[in-house]
This record gives structure tokens, sequence and C-alpha cells, in this order.
């Protein structure tokens, strides 16, 4: 797992004050891309089209194509179309 915060501090602060933020932080947990994909609720969208195909480009993972060539490139999140069949 893993966890982050975000802390201010001066410039001029103690490692005691350092400390002290670092423990009064909102620490919130980070989802790896993977995890947060599978989390994603495709229901009435894109991603769960039968016509839909993942294209990732670089570091894009969740972007595709339609096949039934009626909406092109987009997300997979995207509001489903008139042609939407779910798989």
């Amino acid at each position: 797992m893993k966890f982050k915060a975000e802390i201010e501090v001066s410039d001029s602060a103690t490692w005691a004050e350092l400390e002290e933020a670092k423990i009064k932080a909102e620490w919130k947990e980070v989802v790896s891309t993977k995890d947060r994909m599978k989390m994603t609720n495709l229901e009435g969208k894109c991603g769960s089209c039968k016509y839909f195909v993942y294209k990732p480009i670089g570091r894009l993972k969740s972007y595709g194509d339609c096949t039934n060539g009626h909406c092109g490139f987009r997300q997979r999140s995207t509001p489903k179309c008139k042609e939407y069949e779910r798989k």
C-alpha cells in the first residue's frame, strides 16, 4: 500500500516542527492506475460496448477506438452513443 500527504512548513522549520507536521497531516491512500481502472463503473459507457477496442497511447491507458465507426477515438468512460451494445 502507498500513502501520500501534503504538508506545508516554513523554510526555517526545525526538524521537530517538520515531524509534527507529518504526524498531523491528512494521509490518503494512493491507488495504482491498474486498480483504479478495475474499480471504474463502465455501465452505459463506451468501455463496456462490444465495439470498443483499447488502444493505449504512451501513458494514456484508458483510450480506445470504436470498431463500428460511429464514435471514433475516445476515453472508455465516455457516455454511450446510439450504436451502444453491451459486451
